[in-house]
């Protein structure tokens, strides 16, 4: 008996070291095993290891300004001003490899940083070289920069991925490496005085300094209907209080037996302008402005242990079609990875076709494919700025009209005023306009704009197209496209015979005025004609059937010919605005818009004809006899300019009122036209003192720019008068030109 407990002892002791043993090594006996079937195993598969990328990313975008005035100090003007500015990138990426299945995964770590800061002073500080001097305003200006830049390489530090159930924990580090640390100050000073003892100054530090190891731990859950795939991507941020923390982005792109190659990010860059050859990274959070290259970065990586070729195809979904030249192939090294590169040429993305007319479609789909996997990556593209280029005499209230059309259609459509200074002829204001559409280039960091340009506005822009205008590195004009809208490019009969007169007040520059006629502008379009590739588009307004002292269409300032003027695209609409409000209908920015709007499947090639050819003429827009090839101002070959028969510069002061002596011939036409606003009534009287026509303040004709009296009916010889008053806060100079029809005359001024 005392032999079979100590038998039973023995097998209970060695049944639960068995039982220890199965659950150590991972199974559990539960009962006997059943005979094997012949020709068959009971091992079961072992699966592979983890392997694929994890991505991370650390970054800060930080601004701080301030303008106070100087401590202790009285002057306004004396002011100290900060501008504090910082840009953090930290990024990282590990590649596992254990395509083995060996448990024990294979790392290679790459890592960069670009941490730039920036703080200028600038400093205004009222002194007195001399107690018999007045006072002077020193300025300085002191800037310091610090820039951190380096890269490196090397496996992970540490890195460990568990797995329970639906959840797994991933940690990693990445290696630390050596960078450059840079430090830059320089100080300026201007208007100091003669013996002062500061100095401007200016020195450079370099220094080699260590990144330490940066690195993360993050949680989440498996799809249980992927159990094999761990796909995914966590953003958070650590701001304390008032300072804004880092932002920190963690990607990680894992499979189980997947094939050797893998393609483990996409990323996109475009150059900054003004250096075509300063490619960035475009962050997830910014944009490229349409017609911007882009290159993308399909990164493909080998987990096998041979060199693998494979052919990246990239392909826009949105528009469902392969970008040109989208097939690259390359080799990728074993246990490594090789970025393939695909410049992009994003013209027309920010739209799409719908029906007739485009839209919006700002956020665009880019898929990298080869053989074995496939990834895709989203990237904003928005409308390319407009550049809108005033003319001297439209209200600010069609332009604010116009602007707001656009924040319509897509609040993310950049828009600046080109404005035009009434001192200057369209010539000297090209200068102005190259800064402000350089500033946008740089503000939206586009490449290239389009214009939009009213009236003498369309002159500037001309010019500045014509001789101005860059070409970009990627052989296309800065300005895409040049929309005139009532530009006279022909002249306007309005403008004739202002030339040379007399004008003792400096309230605008005639010769900007002069400019417009119809001579002046032969000799415009003799030396202002290239289009450099630009594409141009004419708009013109019909309003009326006379413009001043001729009976011809147009918009009450610029004639319908003078206004499409040997475009090939361009367009007449009628409209019943008065010519200071022509910006102001949406009609016309329908147009505009779609003349710019351009979907990705739209002709986006450079324009390669000039504006000294010469088109078909298009017989649409001649719907009557005022439209007629043959009309005065017509479609054809520009005309004799009309000469007036008397002209000069009448003044009003305020208070009063002012009769201004035409003398008038016999005959059968009369026309007075004269620069005044809308606020000013002007009378017409003949020889006898009667008034025989009037222009009343604030009527509809009375907000033309130049208004007009015409008389047509016999006309008696005499001394007549144009009687002028109205609310003038300063004295003011109204130009008169007269245009008398007599039998010794005909329609161009010239003897019969």
């Amino acid at each position: 008996m005392e032999r079979k407990s100590k038998i039973r002892a023995a097998l209970k002791t060695l049944t639960a070291i068995a039982l220890s043993l199965s659950i150590l090594s991972g199974t559990f006996i539960a009962q006997p095993r059943r005979a094997s079937t012949p020709g068959k195993t009971s091992k079961t598969p072992v699966k592979a290891g983890w392997s694929g990328i994890i991505t991370y990313r650390k970054t800060l975008e930080d601004t701080f300004s301030s303008d106070e005035k100087v401590f202790g100090r009285v002057d306004e003007s004396e002011r100290i001003k900060h501008l504090k500015t910082r840009n953090y990138q930290y990024s990282g990426r590990i590649v596992v490899n254990d395509i083995a299945g060996t448990g024990r995964a294979a790392t290679n770590a790459k890592v960069s940083i670009r941490d730039n800061e920036y703080h200028k002073v600038m400093q205004n500080e009222s002194t007195n070289c001399h107690s018999w001097e007045p006072s002077r305003m020193i300025k300085s200006e002191n800037t310091d920069r610090k820039l951190t830049e380096g890269t490196g390489s090397g496996e992970a530090v540490s890195y460990s991925l568990s797995v329970n159930g639906e959840n797994f924990r991933l940690s990693f580090g990445l290696p630390a490496f050596q960078a450059k640390y840079i430090h830059t100050e320089a100080t300026t000073y201007s208007n100091l005085c003669a013996n002062s003892t500061r100095k401007p100054s200016n020195s450079t530090n370099t220094t080699d300094t260590k990144i330490p190891s940066g690195g993360t731990s993050i949680e989440g859950k498996i799809d249980p209907k992927n159990p094999d795939i761990l796909e995914g991507s966590k953003t958070w941020s650590d701001p304390s209080g008032n300072i804004k923390g880092f932002t920190h982005t963690v990607t990680w792109k894992l499979r189980r037996k997947p094939q050797p190659l893998m393609i483990t990010d996409i990323k996109f860059y475009q150059p900054i302008y003004p250096s075509p050859t300063d490619w960035r990274e475009i962050p997830d959070d910014r944009f490229a402005v349409d017609g911007n290259q882009v290159k993308v970065v399909a990164t493909v990586a080998n987990l096998g242990s041979t060199d693998k070729t494979a052919t990246v195809n990239f392909k826009e979904l949105k528009e469902n079609t392969d970008l040109p030249d989208g097939a690259v192939s390359a080799t990728i090294p074993a246990n490594g990875q090789k970025d393939v590169e695909l410049i992009w040429d994003t013209s027309g993305y920010a739209w799409r076709q719908s029906g007739g007319d485009p839209v919006p479609e700002s956020i665009r789909s880019i898929q990298a494919t080869i053989p074995d996997d496939s990834m895709k990556k989203d990237l904003k593209v928005i409308p390319k700025p407009v550049i809108v280029v005033w003319g001297f005499w439209q209200w600010p209230s069609a332009m604010r009209k116009f602007r707001s059309y656009f924040s319509a259609v897509t609040q993310d459509w950049a828009l600046s005023d080109g404005m035009t200074d009434v001192r200057m002829t369209s010539t000297e204001n090209v200068d102005q306009l190259d800064g402000t559409i350089r500033r946008m280039q740089k503000k939206m960091n586009a490449w290239h704009v389009d214009l939009v340009a009213v009236q003498n506005g369309g002159l500037t822009a001309r010019v500045y197209v014509h001789g101005k205008m860059p070409t970009q590195f990627d052989g296309r004009p800065t300005a895409t496209h040049l929309v005139m809208v009532g530009v006279p490019n022909l002249g306007t009969p309005c403008a004739s015979g202002v030339f040379g007169l007399s004008f003792k007040l400096n309230t605008l520059n005639w010769d900007a005025v002069a400019e417009l006629s119809t001579e002046s502008m032969k000799r415009f379009n003799l030396l202002v004609n290239n289009t450099n590739g630009t594409r141009f588009a004419a708009l013109a307004i019909h309003t009326r059937n006379s413009i001043c002292q001729e009976d011809v269409p147009g918009d009450g300032f610029a004639p319908i010919r003078s206004a499409i003027w040997r475009t090939k695209v361009n367009a007449v609409l009628d409209a019943n605005v008065h010519t200071r409000d022509i910006m102001g209908e949406v009609a016309h920015f329908r147009q505009v818009f779609r003349w710019i709007a351009i979907p990705p499947k739209g002709d986006h090639s450079p324009d390669p004809a000039t504006l000294g050819g010469t088109f078909t003429r298009p017989e649409s827009f001649f719907r009557n006899a005022a439209y007629a090839a043959g009309s005065p101002l017509g479609y054809g070959q520009q005309d004799e300019e009309r000469k007036p028969s008397f002209s000069g510069v009448a003044l009003l002061r305020p208070g009063s009122s002012t009769e201004f002596e035409i003398p008038v011939k016999s005959g059968s036409r009369l026309s007075v036209v004269f620069f005044a606003s809308p606020d000013i009534t002007a009378d017409l009287l003949d020889e006898n003192g009667n008034i025989v026509a009037s222009s009343k303040a604030d009527s509809i004709d009375a907000m033309d720019i130049f208004r007009t009296i015409t008389l047509k009916r016999p006309i008696s010889a005499g001394k007549w008068k144009l009687r002028l008053d109205g609310r003038v806060a300063s004295p003011v100079e109204v130009p008169v030109v007269v245009y008398n029809d007599t039998p010794e005359t005909d329609r161009t001024g010239n003897g019969a």
